[in-house]
């Protein structure tokens, strides 16, 4: 039986995982902590397996001057300190979960994925934790930093709440063909389940089996509230205009993604629940 401490018990994918691995009784033994208040520095590491560790900051609309430091204190030192520790107890191995924006805030044509270059301090912060902890791996300790992309389900925070607020009056698309990497919770934690049973280390790219369009995922959430949509193709061409003179334009249509090639971990065994049925538990339609 595998002996997993998580930390993060304030995080949604740290308490969706820590209920995931539940469903496997007799496989594993799980406990979680809080990373705050230092109530992960009370525990005991040493009868432990695997770390894993969600603590991180991510959802504020607007990256502001003032909070650099609380970015870096928590997305670095913190997952430094938290590593220093897992290795200094005898964990044989630490897995974090990092994000796909320390390849910038759009990612695409991504042929190395030891390369990131951050547009903002947030990918920056998440970069320099992830290069701080590898420093810490060694034989006896396997590290593996998770750099998913947009994460979405029921109750999440993020990107998808954008979309699913634009979904209730947008009933004309554009049949727009960008591409967007993203992968629904179960997914995330069905991957991470898998990478500690195969002690898989390094840097890790996750995502759904499918890539889409902006267009479609929109669709696909009114089509799961019983709302048609009209995709006329005659928007396309200004599509590319909007994207250079509105910033909400540009994150909403442009590519955003991984090569499928970079996720193909475990034959995507890890990719348990399709997209339209995510959307529909994402939208609460079960």
């Amino acid at each position: 039986m595998k002996k997993i401490l998580i930390i993060g018990d304030d995080s949604y994918i740290g308490i969706h995982f820590y209920d995931w691995i539940k469903k496997y009784e007799g496989e594993y033994a799980a406990d979680i902590v809080s990373s705050r208040d230092y109530k992960w520095k009370e525990k005991n590491f040493e009868n432990y397996d695997t770390v894993v560790n969600f603590a991180g900051i991510a959802h504020i609309k607007k990256l502001t001057e003032d909070l650099k430091p609380l970015f870096y204190s928590v997305n670095r030192d913190l997952l430094i300190e938290i590593g220093t520790k897992a290795k200094e107890s005898g964990v044989r191995h630490f897995l974090t979960l990092s994000s796909m924006n320390v390849y910038g805030e759009f990612c695409q044509n991504l042929t190395d994925r030891e390369t990131a270059t951050p547009s903002n301090y947030y990918g920056d912060s998440k970069l320099q934790g992830d290069i701080g902890l590898l420093k810490l791996k060694s034989d006896d300790f396997l590290i593996s930093c998770v750099r998913p992309p947009f994460v979405y389900g029921f109750g999440c925070k993020g990107n998808y709440n954008a979309l699913s607020k634009i979904s209730k009056f947008a009933f004309v698309l554009p049949t727009y063909k960008n591409k967007k990497s993203m992968i629904y919770v179960d997914n995330l934690c069905e991957f991470i389940r898998l990478a500690i049973d195969n002690r898989t280390d390094g840097i890790l790219t996750p995502q759904n089996k499918e890539l889409m369009s902006t267009a479609e995922i929109i669709r696909q959430i009114r089509r799961q509230n019983g709302k048609k949509t009209l995709s006329i193709s005659l928007f396309n061409c200004l599509v590319p205009f909007l994207t250079k003179l509105s910033g909400a334009a540009r994150k909403a249509f442009s590519d955003d993604y991984y090569e499928l090639e970079f996720s193909n971990y475990f034959d995507f065994n890890y990719d348990v629940v399709p997209f339209e049925k995510s959307i529909k538990i994402t939208e609460g339609k079960v």
